[in-house]
């Protein structure tokens, strides 16, 4: 584990330096967005016909009417995110500016729009995990090559972060690949068009006006089921 020197810094900073968080009306918590332009498997999966990407819902919505504000966070993120990946120096920064952002508050999710670019920046997400122990993490992700890889360099999921490896179709449950079955801290979210179809414990939102109040089910290692949306 690699312990990372913090940098105190005031939300003018710490804005500056890894962009702003994202607030959606859904979520309990803060988020961090990224543009669906860059998910590397999302961007293919969005071309195939039937694919839960084809109709992504971070493409409508509040995310398509409010683009023009919406989108440049988003890039400006992506942004940081890689320069975070440039250097130590950075990568204390953007760390340091995340848990400014983040202060107290006890749930936090990556991503409601986009994706992981790379096993090193699954790497930079841990390293904020490991920074923030009292801060539960969910990632959901369809990047399952790059988690394989992250665990294939010897590293581990932290006790506070939820993987959950994201399907591809609707209606279709995910296969964990061998080389991540029994990780701990790896799970998955599936998706039904009907409650007779629902592949894991049912995601409560759709009867909470699509909101998840109270429940905080995608932070546990259960596997979830999401009503296609």
């Amino acid at each position: 584990m690699r312990i990372i020197p913090i940098i105190p810094m005031t939300q003018t900073q710490a804005k500056a330096v890894c962009g702003s968080v994202s607030r959606t009306t859904k979520m309990p918590c803060k988020s961090y967005s990224l543009p669906t332009e860059s998910c590397v498997t999302g961007f293919k999966m969005a071309k195939i016909k039937g694919s839960i990407c084809a109709s992504c819902y971070a493409d409508k919505g509040n995310y398509a009417m409010y683009a023009n504000t919406i989108k440049p966070a988003q890039f400006a993120r992506l942004d940081s995110v890689t320069q975070a990946l440039e250097s130590d120096d950075n990568r204390q920064l953007w760390i340091s500016a995340m848990i400014s952002h983040i202060g107290k508050d006890s749930h936090f999710r990556f991503h409601d729009s986009g994706d992981l670019q790379s096993a090193d920046h699954l790497g930079l997400i841990v390293d904020l995990c490991h920074a923030m122990p009292n801060v539960q993490f969910w990632l959901p992700t369809r990047e399952y090559g790059m988690i394989k890889a992250f665990i294939g360099s010897g590293e581990s999921i932290p006790d506070n972060l939820i993987v959950r490896l994201s399907a591809m179709y609707v209606d279709k449950p995910v296969i964990v690949p061998k080389s991540l079955q029994g990780i701990k801290g790896v799970t998955i979210s599936n998706v039904h068009t009907n409650h007779n179809q629902a592949l894991g414990t049912e995601c409560i939102a759709p009867q909470q006006n699509g909101e998840c109040r109270d429940c905080r089910l995608c932070w546990t290692d259960a596997p979830v089921t999401y009503k296609i949306h």
